[in-house]
């Protein structure tokens, strides 16, 4: 038996996801999409080689430390942190010691899952301002007072959550909130990023804005729900194409033998 609407809508907040309920007049009824947490919901899990990568490529992960782990329960995601792949086999990313470029094999070391989203119509020229604009900010200080300010609000915008019919409420809902919550500096003259506000920053360098959002109130968890079939948390500029897994990760890799087993 299909699950009723009020029991999604009980799951949909315990879940701590965003739930959508529209009319499809294809089928003449309901239309429900529950917002995606897994890295590589259903059978779309790919593998990709480094090779595949291409600069200004947004690179998602998490670890298995208690700093990842924390984040992922107060965003209620599969991932904890964001970067950009720059190019040349290096990833630009705000990380606790500030902004720094490292090369993608030390990113993959340090991680327990790495994948890719991109954004499907970015210009070369577009990819070498990103980039460009990652190697301008090296150095620069990590945003521990918007971090700090990002968990309680993490916590608050789930109430938004509440109205799965209107998408337009939802949005001036975590607007609403993040505006009484969260400063919004200028992103491109700022001299200090969390990750996910640094990767936002330098796609809008590249006038490619990720979103309308201020860079300073999405999370890695927001940026990863912008992907094509995901109910977004916060409305995208344009949807982000899933590329592939660089690694898969503890959950993926049991997953995948269960499959097999069955």
């Amino acid at each position: 038996m299909a699950p009723t609407i009020p029991a999604l809508l009980c799951i949909s907040l315990l879940a701590g996801c965003t739930l959508d309920i529209s009319p499809s007049p294809e089928k003449q009824r309901l239309a429900i999409k529950i917002q995606r947490q897994s890295s590589a919901p259903g059978s779309s899990l790919r593998d990709i080689t480094p090779e595949q990568l291409r600069t200004g490529d947004v690179l998602f992960s998490s670890s298995l430390g208690l700093t990842s782990l924390g984040i992922r329960l107060f965003s209620t995601s599969s991932v904890s942190h964001v970067a950009i792949y720059i190019g040349d086999g290096m990833v630009a990313e705000a990380v606790g010691d500030g902004v720094q470029i490292a090369p993608l094999q030390e990113v993959l070391k340090h991680s327990d899952k790495l994948f890719a989203l991109r954004l499907p119509d970015l210009t070369q020229p577009q990819a070498e301002a990103i980039a460009r604009f990652a190697r301008d900010k090296n150095g620069s200080r990590y945003n521990y007072g918007g971090i700090v300010e990002m968990v309680p609000f993490m916590l608050t915008r789930q109430l938004c959550s509440l109205n799965p019919f209107s998408r337009e409420f939802r949005q001036q809902c975590v607007q609403g909130l993040a505006s009484a919550q969260l400063s919004t500096p200028d992103g491109r003259t700022q001299d200090s990023y969390f990750c996910s506000e640094f990767v936002l920053a330098a796609y809008a360098a590249a006038d490619r804005p990720l979103t309308t959002m201020a860079a300073g109130w999405v999370s890695p968890a927001d940026l990863m729900h912008m992907r094509d079939g995901d109910v977004a948390s916060m409305t995208p500029e344009r949807p982000l194409d899933y590329v592939g897994h660089l690694k898969q990760g503890v959950y993926l890799k049991a997953r995948k033998m269960a499959w097999r087993w069955h």
